[in-house]
């Protein structure tokens, strides 16, 4: 299977010859509660919308985002999913040097790299549970970095950064020149607020990425935006296919928008069964578990002396799919990442990997 991303249901289906409908996948940080219900009706009575063409730019949206969040509708831009925003962006900035974290979301270096940037890795410290020390950050911000890119809170590890650290790094990125991304990808889980997003108005600096892909659980739609300064956004539009968010998405967006209670119920139901799930993962002493601050929890399994490559095999043997994170930089082939599940399936997979721990010894 790629080892790339999690979600790869096919390939384990092809791999460990297994029935698609048996899979539990806890290697893609979804929401487990899945879309909101009237979404499907909603695209049902729609389907015939798919002979017409989509709106430009999703013009309609970016109202719709510009009323939720503020701002003005030149500000934001959609994105067949937040990655496809990452790349874009890159491509119209052109930064010849960029710093970006080690462990941290693969596709920043991969969407650099196609633009033949210059990286340097400031690497978070297993000795400091991966979190950020702003000061060593800083001392890693050389004079000729004109890029920096940050995931809060960071995939895979779970860590978020506070908003006066977030406030204390544009500032010092700002008085050298360096443009600064922050992706938000999972940002709606967290039960306090960190979003960067009221920062825009202040750093012409600072381009903030949102996905509506995790929270509202519809990853085979797409559906991401950012919001900047519209100089920025203006670039990002000239350098894009008019109609790259097809019209289904562009209509479940607009439902999607308005789901303020959905996602106060998510956060409930998240918050519940994470903190079950880290509980139950904390009573065997040999891994090592990061809290969750997001739907997915860390884990560091030096101590099994056993690699996550081959507890992720044993486990996809019993239909339960877990996220291997020896592909990020910075990371051993002993740490895995976990999505918080519901009750029933955060249940299946504490007995697989039980049942498997206790064989092994």
């Amino acid at each position: 299977m790629d080892k790339q991303h999690g979600g790869d249901i096919e390939g384990a289906v092809k791999k460990y010859n297994l029935c698609r409908e048996d899979i539990i996948d806890f290697s893609a940080n979804i929401n487990f509660l899945g879309p909101p219900p009237q979404l499907y009706q909603k695209l049902q009575n729609e389907l015939n919308l798919i002979e017409k063409y989509p709106q430009p730019d999703s013009e309609h949206l970016r109202s719709r985002l510009a009323q939720k969040y503020g701002f003005a509708a030149n500000n934001y831009i959609l994105g067949n999913g937040a990655v496809e925003l990452i790349y874009l962006l890159i491509s119209v900035l052109e930064p010849n040097y960029s710093l970006i974290l080690a462990p941290t979301f693969s596709e920043y270096e991969k969407a650099l790299n196609s633009k033949g940037s210059d990286i340097k890795y400031h690497y978070l410290n297993k000795s400091n549970k991966f979190r950020i020390d702003v000061e060593k950050l800083k001392g890693d911000i050389s004079q000729d970095i004109d890029l920096c890119i940050l995931c809060n809170p960071n995939n895979p590890t779970g860590n978020f950064i506070d908003r006066e650290t977030i406030f204390n790094i544009l500032q010092y990125n700002k008085k050298r020149g360096i443009y600064t991304i922050i992706d938000e990808a999972f940002v709606d889980f967290m039960d306090r607020d960190i979003s960067s997003v009221t920062l825009v108005k202040e750093y012409d600096n600072l381009f903030v990425l949102r996905s509506l892909t995790k929270i509202f659980a519809i990853p085979g739609l797409r559906l991401g935006f950012g919001i900047g300064q519209k100089n920025i956004i203006n670039k990002m539009h000239d350098h894009k296919d008019p109609w790259n968010v097809n019209i289904m998405a562009q209509r479940a967006g607009e439902l999607l928008l308005k789901q303020r209670q959905y996602i106060e119920d998510t956060k409930i139901s998240v918050n519940k069964e994470k903190k079950f799930l880290y509980n139950s993962l904390k009573k065997y002493e040999d891994i090592d578990v990061y809290y969750p601050n997001a739907n997915y929890i860390f884990i560091d399994i030096s101590d099994l002396n056993i690699t996550a490559p081959h507890l992720c095999d044993e486990l996809a043997k019993q239909a339960i799919l877990i996220r291997d994170c020896s592909n990020y930089r910075g990371l051993g082939n002993n740490f895995i990442r976990i999505a918080v599940k519901k009750r029933e399936h955060n249940l299946k997979l504490l007995e697989q990997l039980d049942r498997f721990l206790k064989n092994m010894t």
